[in-house]
């Protein structure tokens, strides 16, 4: 049988089984042929829907990634009975320009890449037959679409899903701009009774005039009836978008909360009046709560005082770019919910309908918004299509209890296209300013129940230049004190300077955070290493600052989950790692000093468990002593080490140290919440390096000019940091560390993708001048692997605009050549990592060696420029 006749007769025998349908939407998700306009036709592949065609070609040693035209081609037979219905193409979102085609005819486009939309394709239909879908979406830069840049990847692709919407004639409006046609409002709600009124917004396709009935049913959370009413309306022919309202009091009624997050829902019926007939259907919960923001004492809701403390969050995963199915959507906000968080930072656009559904569900507040990122177009079709993102945003998001913010605008102020000095500087500030009243002005006549916020990077000045504080209602801060600038403390600092200043502004701080590698440790952690540890400490005073300030309504630390950021050159390049999970969410450290600051359920985690292979140098005692930390919100934690209990931690907000007399091999370390019978277990494999190597010396492995450590988790090898020679030891002599210069001072590591290496980290440290490095090994044949990566400037390079100060001052390259020497013979001539390789790619060089008493000395002689290495590793082959 041929498909499209299979397809036809499944339908008929579900329209005898089920009879008449009035409304159907389901995904089309499956089987697109997809080919990109660049690559042609006889490219093409099949695919489904999530999709992106950026998935990979963002993560490779190639600067940018595919921003172009992308062709989605789907054959889907239309049967007989839809002839007399209303057919819609939905889509959740698809990145940036839309161009749909039904049967080679036009059918619609949309512009921007984060909203949703739908087209009435009922006039290209051909009933009975296949019809041709064909989608053309394009993902190049627009100057008059926002975002212009950003610190994240935008995927080109259909990457939501995609619905056909089969309606009666008469029906619920989908084209309300892609929203459910029923809006919720809630003007008045107390604790005694809530006032709650209903639009319905109805689409009448039909040539003749229609009498209709439009019902209204309000169930309570328990299911039970609140309130019925029904209204009739008379509908023009071919009248859309006929708006019908009905208003209801509701006593006693059962509120929203973060706590209780209790949800009534409304089920819509539109009939025919004479006949009875069911037009449509719709259902949509709502819920009935009511806050405040207090530019004192921070957040209200209900009238009790709550403190917001979230996260903000990216579509992103892992091998998957932002083509995520509905799972990963609903996983991130219930790792949310568990970490104890209750706030939400949408960012920085509208993201997947699960979301707002899942805040409903769970009690988080949440704040959503248009993708307008660090500029502005000075345009007026710029603000066209930033005012209509607004309005969809608002009117898809209208009915969720869970949203109490609208926000419009992300340090657009951070690199305006001209400086402070120039003449063009005044007139971009008042463009700002110009398209910032008018996007607020459109939300608050849409909904005047919500707060508007903007959110700020850390410069009073460039606001004040823009005249942006007395636009929005709510001012949200994203500060990174202690990360691209110098001092943690200068976080309180600024917040009490800004205080002062404007003290009747409600405030949120809306981004702060730190990288963090999770296979990077330090036990001198310093800004900008990318440690667990610098984040740890990171973490820990930002949070306690937050809690103290009463004025601070909310905070939204940056980010849930690791992203994608293409520009970014970090120790994980490609991606921005301030996420307190990472890109497939494995939890981080700080995930667990959330967890255990604001979750009330006992709970007790020991620190970088995942740290499974560590190592260090023994003390006299034969074993070596370093610091573990320990997260509860209950204390003492007993801890164990090998069985036996070796401390009571005392746990201070929510967290505790201790340390563990690491010894040669396993080791297995217990938290145990005693009088909780709860506890948490942690096994080390640990390389104990003794005071003298050893005659059982198998392997070293060091990184130059760095105090870090790294875990090359896929090999369960550790890397430890550099150290100077001492007799019967091992260590370098000669020259210093590598520390790139910046505004706010040196960095401890370059900002280099170090290409051909996933190891990024090994490679991004060097001593400079080095002159030798020995390791008193006994005898034996070893391997000595040389690890170099010129970390030269390279000519030209762009500063990264998030940087925020901590762009390189530019060092002149030099060329660099070198002899290397093992035991005084010669191994390496004239040689030169640029030469062979170019910048900023990994060269490892494997040299054997015959080792007979005198112990190994790798000498490095310039020829021209200094010499350096950036790591090494010695093993003993025999």
């Amino acid at each position: 049988m041929k498909t499209s006749l299979r397809v036809k007769y499944l339908f008929l025998l579900f329209m005898l089984l089920n009879g008449p349908i009035r409304a159907q939407k389901f995904s089309i998700n499956e089987a697109w042929k997809f080919y990109t306009e660049e690559a042609g036709k006889s490219r093409a592949r099949m695919v489904s829907f999530p999709h992106t065609w950026n998935d990979h070609d963002v993560l490779d040693d190639q600067p940018g990634f595919f921003r172009g035209t992308g062709i989605y081609n789907k054959n889907t037979f239309i049967p007989e009975e839809y002839k007399n219905k209303t057919v819609y193409l939905y889509f959740e979102g698809a990145n940036q320009v839309t161009d749909v085609y039904i049967n080679g005819r036009h059918a619609g486009q949309h512009k921007g890449g984060y909203t949703r939309f739908s087209f009435d394709i009922t006039p290209f239909l051909k009933v009975g037959q296949n019809n041709e879908i064909q989608v053309k979406v394009n993902n190049a830069h627009d100057v008059s679409i926002p975002p212009l840049s950003a610190d994240f990847t935008f995927f080109g692709g259909i990457y939501r899903d995609v619905y056909l919407d089969v309606r009666e004639k008469v029906h619920i409006s989908p084209l309300d701009l892609a929203s459910s046609g029923v809006y919720i409002r809630t003007p008045q709600v107390s604790r005694k009774q809530a006032a709650v009124e209903i639009e319905t917004v109805l689409n009448n396709t039909t040539s003749a005039a229609q009498e209709i009935l439009i019902e209204h049913r309000i169930q309570r959370p328990d299911g039970s009836e609140a309130a019925h009413k029904e209204i009739i309306v008379r509908l023009s022919p071919k009248e859309c978008g006929n708006r019908v309202t009905a208003t209801y009091t509701l006593t006693d009624p059962q509120l929203w909360s973060a706590e209780t997050p209790l949800l009534y829902r409304v089920k819509t019926t539109v009939k025919d009046k004479k006949t009875g007939k069911i037009w449509d259907q719709g259902s949509n919960t709502f819920g009935l709560r009511w806050f405040r923001f207090d530019a004192d004492n921070g957040f209200f809701l209900n009238d009790q005082p709550l403190k917001l403390i979230g996260t903000n969050r990216h579509q992103d995963f892992k091998e998957k770019g932002n083509a995520l199915e509905d799972a990963y959507h609903i996983r991130d906000i219930r790792l949310l919910k568990a970490m104890g968080g209750n706030f939400l930072r949408i960012s920085h656009y509208p993201q997947d309908p699960l979301i707002l559904e899942m805040c409903d569900q769970l009690g988080i507040l949440a704040s959503v918004e248009i993708p307008i990122v660090n500029a502005v177009t000075e345009s007026q079709a710029f603000l066209d299509n930033s005012v209509f993102m607004a309005e969809e945003m608002v009117r898809q998001n209208f009915n969720h209890p869970s949203l109490i913010m609208w926000s419009y605008m992300n340090e657009v102020m951070l690199r305006p296209p001209y400086k402070a000095t120039e003449a063009a500087y005044v007139p971009y500030c008042k463009e700002v300013n110009r398209q910032a009243r008018a996007i607020e002005k459109k939300i608050r006549e849409m909904d005047p129940s919500r707060y508007t916020m903007v959110a700020f990077h850390g410069s009073v000045k460039a606001y004040e230049d823009a005249g942006l504080f007395d636009i929005p209602m709510i001012i949200g801060w994203n500060l990174y004190q202690g990360w691209y600038s110098d001092k943690l403390e200068n976080f309180d600092q600024f917040l009490l300077n800004y205080r002062k200043n404007y003290p009747a502004k409600p405030t949120i701080i809306s981004e702060y955070g730190a990288d963090v590698d999770s296979r990077i440790h330090s036990f001198h952690p310093e800004r900008f290493d990318f440690s667990v540890e610098y984040g740890d400490l990171y973490h820990e005073h930002y949070l306690k600052s937050i809690l103290k300030f009463d004025f601070l309504a909310a905070a939204a630390l940056w980010n849930l989950n690791d992203f994608h950021s293409e520009v970014r050159k970090n120790a994980v390049p490609h991606i921005n790692s301030k996420g307190i999970t990472e890109l497939d969410r494995t939890p981080k450290n700080t995930y667990h000093l959330y967890r255990a600051r604001l979750t009330t359920a006992p709970f007790v985690k020991i620190a970088s468990a995942d740290w499974q292979n560590r190592a260090g140098s023994a003390t006299s005692a034969g074993v070596c002593l370093q610091p573990v930390k320990i997260y509860s919100n209950r204390s003492p934690v007993s801890v164990f080490h090998n069985g036996k209990k070796i401390a009571a931690v005392i746990i201070r907000e929510g967290t505790g140290e201790v340390e563990i007399p690491f010894q040669n091999g396993n080791n297995l370390i217990e938290a145990r919440l005693e009088s909780e019978n709860l506890s948490d277990v942690y096994t080390v494999n640990f390389t104990l390096y003794p005071q003298n190597i050893s005659r059982d010396f198998r392997e070293l492995n060091v990184m130059l000019g760095t105090r870090r450590q790294f875990e090359e988790k896929e090999t369960a090898t550790h890397w430890i940091p550099e150290k100077a020679y001492e007799p019967g030891s091992w260590g370098y002599t000669g020259g210093e560390a590598y520390r790139p210069k910046t505004r706010f001072g040196e960095l401890p590591a370059a900002e280099i993708n170090i290409l051909g290496t996933p190891l990024d980290p090994i490679f991004q440290t060097q001593r400079v001048g080095i002159e030798t490095f020995k390791a008193d090994v006994p005898p034996g044949k070893y391997a000595v692997y040389l690890y170099w990566a010129d970390l030269s400037a390279l000519e030209n390079e762009e500063a990264i605009p998030y940087n925020l100060g901590n762009d390189g001052i530019g060092e002149q390259a030099q060329e660099r050549v070198m002899d290397v020497l093992i035991n005084g013979s010669k191994m390496l001539d004239g040689y030169s990592p640029a030469k062979e390789a170019g910048l900023h790619r990994a060269v490892i060089k494997k040299l054997e060696t015959d080792i007979a008493d005198e112990g190994l000395s790798i000498d490095f002689k310039s020829r021209k420029g200094e010499t350096f290495l950036n790591a090494i590793k010695i093993l003993k082959i025999n």
